[in-house]
């Protein structure tokens, strides 16, 4: 009655990984916006009060635009692939997927040279420098 097969819509193990470890970022980096903003909302409200002002305003906006940035449970929206369309500037999760992604190509890159060293015979280069195997 188990179904073997993950259904399409089910993310993979390395998809809740890599999404485990945007979150736990995500939420230091908004624990650490607030620790932040704390004294620096009171400190603007006190400057308004005792000059005038929207001080305060403007702190709030930036803690907006912060938290918009960070986009805390982006995971759970499917993000559009479209590259052409102007929008708001990247979010974090964006930043952080393309460096994610960069790190697995990286590997797979890596994997692939090994996996080919190996099929070729098993040696390892004797050096990095591909021209120095053809001096002799």
């Amino acid at each position: 009655m188990s179904e073997s097969a993950a259904s399409p819509d089910t993310p993979s193990r390395p998809e809740i990984v890599r999404d485990v470890v945007i979150f736990q970022v995500k939420l230091w980096l908004e624990g650490f916006k607030d620790v932040i903003l704390m004294p620096l909302s009171f400190g603007a409200a006190v400057i308004d009060v005792v000059f005038g002002g929207s001080t305060l305003y403007a702190v709030m906006r930036l803690g907006d635009r912060f938290e918009r940035w960070i986009h805390l449970y982006g995971a759970l929206e499917v993000e559009s692939e479209d590259a052409g369309t102007e929008g708001p500037p990247p979010s974090l999760d964006h930043l952080l997927n393309e460096a994610a992604d960069g790190l697995e190509d990286q590997a797979m890159g890596q994997r692939q040279a090994e996996d080919a060293r190996t099929a070729s015979g098993g040696e390892a280069p004797a050096s990095r420098d591909p021209d120095s195997r053809s001096r002799g």
